[in-house]
């Protein structure tokens, strides 16, 4: 008899190890995808950050009104980052490009200081643009502006496009997970099925019952997310290794810790609930059922 029981514990460790396994092999998948939205959501920011305004200074500008003016622009909360172009600098970068000196051909300096603005990216929306626009052209000083709004508007679009089909995607897995889960979680609890029946004969109530199941699923959901974030670090190591050595510079810590934080919720309120689901089942099932399932 004693044999019988370690045959049976040793057959339901096995089970319950490879459940875990396999909900974390969801976990891994759901994770990958994650990695994905972070890289794309990190691009898009960087894409955005790199598209410019050029603001045209007034031709009878000082350069203590230029200084006043790049300090004003600095304490924006939409500026990213700015640079200040000097009529000297503006005409060495045409002699650069052109070959001859704008100032020795035509015996006066035609050309004048600018500023480039990189917008924030949570600023860089086509309905910002617009407000950021009216904003910039009233301040003294500034003699024009302009920017490519298509730019904005097609990298926009694009970014839009992909969020939503990462956005389905995800959803998708989610369903695939949970059934996944449930699945596990249901094989676990089917081999616990005739203690249930021996539970509720005895007078123990529902929630007596349900407990240790839902409580030992949670804790089974807590290692497959651990082993899942084990295994997508692994993954991330080797990548950086042998593939792409900046690979960290597109997944800052803070998103890498909010996408573990959510694989560990994920595991453990879809593992509490489907363990909550089957052991229900079998507490309401008829005992002359349970002997032909």
């Amino acid at each position: 008899m004693t044999e019988g029981k370690k045959t049976r514990s040793h057959a339901f460790f096995h089970t319950r190890l490879l459940s875990i396994l396999s909900v974390s092999m969801v976990l891994v998948i759901v994770g990958s995808l994650g990695l994905v939205e972070i890289v794309g959501m990190v691009i898009k920011d960087k894409v955005q950050e790199q598209i410019s305004f050029n603001l045209l200074l007034d031709e009878d500008s000082t350069p203590e009104q230029d200084s006043l003016l790049c300090r004003k622009i600095k304490s924006e909360p939409f500026v990213s980052d700015m640079r200040y172009i000097s009529k000297a600098e503006a005409a060495k970068a045409l002699e650069d490009e052109l070959g001859e000196n704008p100032v020795q051909v035509l015996g006066y300096n035609p050309l004048q200081a600018e500023i480039q603005i990189h917008l924030k990216s949570e600023y860089a929306h086509p309905d910002s643009l617009g407000k950021i626009d009216e904003k910039i052209r009233i301040w003294n000083g500034v003699e024009n502006l302009s920017y490519r709004q298509e730019l904005f508007d097609v990298v926009h679009q694009n970014m839009v496009k992909v969020q939503y089909f990462l956005i389905a995607v995800t959803i998708l897995l989610l369903i695939i997970s949970f059934i996944q889960i449930n699945n596990t979680t249901r094989l676990l609890i089917y081999g616990k099925r005739f203690q249930i029946r021996t539970l509720s004969l005895v007078g123990a109530t529902p929630g007596f019952i349900r407990k240790p199941f839902v409580l030992k699923s949670m804790l089974d959901g807590v290692w497959s997310a651990i082993l899942a974030c084990l295994i997508i670090y692994g993954a991330l190591s080797a990548l950086k290794e042998w593939l792409f050595p900046d690979i960290y510079d597109y997944l800052p810590d803070i998103y890498l810790v909010e996408l573990a934080g959510c694989l560990l919720l994920i595991s453990v309120i879809v593992s509490a609930l489907t363990s909550f689901m089957a052991a229900r089942r079998y507490i309401r099932m008829d005992g002359s059922k349970m002997h032909l399932i």
